[in-house]
């Protein structure tokens, strides 16, 4: 009987291993402008996704701004310079992308 010669596992890079295990999850991307839907449920999918994987809060802003496109990603352009600042978490930047994509009237 012949052995099969033994498979040693080679282990990720640790630095791309959060971002791996968030892309592995399938999230959607965001990109409808005034769609609070849509929106709502990017967040939400999102933050299920961030909870289950425990990315640490420094990590969010970076991995979820990947995952938005068109004025999404226009705003996020714009804004990303303030990322230096300690108070710029991701529920700042939650708050700023509901500000600017959720109706008026929901926002009072």
């Amino acid at each position: 009987m012949k052995r099969i010669p033994q498979v040693i596992a080679v282990n990720p890079p640790k630095d791309d291993t959060i971002a791996d295990r968030v892309t592995r999850h399938n999230p959607k991307t965001y990109d409808e402008k005034y769609s609070l839907v849509e929106l709502e449920q990017w967040i939400r999918g999102m933050e299920k996704i961030f909870v289950i994987l425990e990315v640490p809060e420094e990590r969010k802003v970076n991995i979820g701004t990947f995952y938005v496109t068109g004025e999404v990603d226009m705003l996020w352009n714009t804004i990303k310079d303030r990322l230096s600042r300690p108070e710029f978490t991701s529920g700042r930047f939650l708050k700023e992308l509901k500000a600017q994509f959720y109706p008026v009237i929901i926002q009072l």
